[in-house]
């Protein structure tokens, strides 16, 4: 007797739509993780690719960014200039304002400011475009949370010159209040509350460097203003009581001039004067009061002689901010060499 023939295996085509619908589902996931996080992968990218210079590295390290604050900083592909190819890049807005650096196209360009004076600048301004990429990638929401936080620190450290730079940002990138103080409080105020100061630990590993960073350089400028403020001060003030102290010279010169003349005529006049003890005491008053004069010329003098001192440590200060706002101002740049 013969054995039965097994059945032949018929396919399960349960099981294959199922493999294929789960196949299905997992690649719209990996497609919606990309759709999602598509600038976190170009960033990632953007890092794979970058090569940093030993400086740009030193700048990162100076600055104290974390890896996060690094991670945006590289992958902006950050590069250090001179001015004909940095003004290539960041355009000068306004004629009294210096471009330091800018964050352009996704790009960090920082200017090569070589004045040692102002140590820590370039890593300052590093920092400040790190956190405009950073900026750049929050969400509505996560922007929205900031802005409150951003208007209270800036309410309560603004300074005459903070409100004229926001102006300034008004004018050239009207709607980025809040992208630029983002920045500014980041890396210029040391103060900034809890709620911010835990915000900022993603980007650097130690703020107060930076900030204290900026403070330095900038206490440069600042010392020099209120050195050239003084000055002015004085030397408004010698101003005027030289040329108080002139008129009542010149005044009494005249009066000594008709008082000798009217002596001299007196004196070669029968009677001018009632006795030799009269004329004796007029003629001592006037050389008392040509004393007195020639003592108030030299004392006029010695006040000019400190204004022209005064002045010459003014232009010296002048010189000195004028050096410095070479130095930070790209467009002002001396012309390259032949």
């Amino acid at each position: 007797m013969d054995s039965p023939s097994p059945s032949p295996m018929k396919p399960n085509h349960h099981a294959g739509r199922a493999i294929a619908l789960g196949v299905l589902v997992i690649c719209f996931i990996i497609a919606g993780w990309i759709l999602f996080n598509r600038q976190y992968i170009v960033d990632q990218l953007m890092v794979w690719q970058y090569q940093p210079t030993r400086e740009v590295e030193s700048i990162a390290t100076r600055a104290k960014l974390s890896d996060h604050g690094q991670f945006y900083f590289y992958a902006s592909q950050p590069q250090v200039d001179e001015a004909d190819v940095f003004n290539q890049q960041c355009r000068k807005q306004e004629e009294h304002s210096a471009i330091l650096g800018c964050y352009s196209a996704r790009r960090i360009y920082i200017y090569n400011v070589s004045n040692d004076k102002l140590e820590g600048i370039k890593e300052v301004t590093a920092a400040h475009e790190m956190l405009h990429a950073a900026w750049d990638r929050l969400s509505p929401q996560e922007k929205k949370h900031l802005e409150p936080l951003l208007e209270k620190v800036y309410s309560r450290v603004a300074t005459t010159e903070l409100r004229d730079r926001m102006a300034y940002y008004e004018r050239t990138q009207p709607g980025e209040k809040y992208n630029e103080l983002h920045s500014i409080i980041g890396t210029e105020v040391s103060g900034v509350g809890s709620d911010l100061e835990q915000y900022y630990a993603q980007y650097f590993t130690d703020r107060q460097q930076v900030t204290s960073m900026h403070q330095r350089y900038e206490s440069v400028f600042t010392q020099l203003k209120l050195e050239a403020d003084s000055l002015v001060t004085q030397l408004t003030s010698l101003a005027a009581e030289i040329d108080q102290q002139t008129v009542a010279y010149n005044a009494a010169v005249t009066q000594l001039n008709a008082d000798i003349s009217s002596f001299n005529d007196r004196a070669t006049q029968t009677g001018g004067f009632s006795s030799q003890a009269a004329f004796n005491a007029e003629r001592s008053r006037l050389l008392t009061a040509s004393g007195d004069l020639e003592a108030q010329r030299a004392a006029i003098n010695d006040m000019i002689t400190r204004y022209n001192q005064l002045r010459t440590e003014l232009e010296a200060i002048n010189a000195q901010s004028a050096a410095l706002t070479q130095s930070i101002d790209s467009t002002l740049a001396p012309a390259p060499s032949i």
